[in-house]
């Protein structure tokens, strides 16, 4: 709500950090929202192998399994980053 009111007090020439601070939020706040919903989120390509292989498991295998598992696939895991 206070998102919505923010944006109806923009409107009407009223500084979006000074309507933050008399509701008491944060800029960044105010504006993560509408950054989050311009950039969709990225998905890795081996969560699939993951998940599938967990299933296979019966959900039993940790993650020490699941990394040994998928990488006997020739999947590699533990890196930094996606390698999609």
């Amino acid at each position: 709500m206070s998102h919505a009111l923010i944006g109806d007090l923009k409107e009407t020439a009223i500084p979006v950090n000074q309507a933050c601070h008399v509701l008491g939020v944060s800029r960044s706040g105010y504006y993560s929202p509408a950054k989050a919903t311009l950039t969709p989120p990225k998905v890795c390509g081996n969560s699939a192998h993951l998940k599938a292989t967990f299933a296979a498991s019966g959900r039993t295998y940790g993650s020490r399994r699941l990394s040994t598992a998928l990488e006997s696939q020739g999947i590699k895991v533990g890196v930094i980053g996606c390698a999609a």
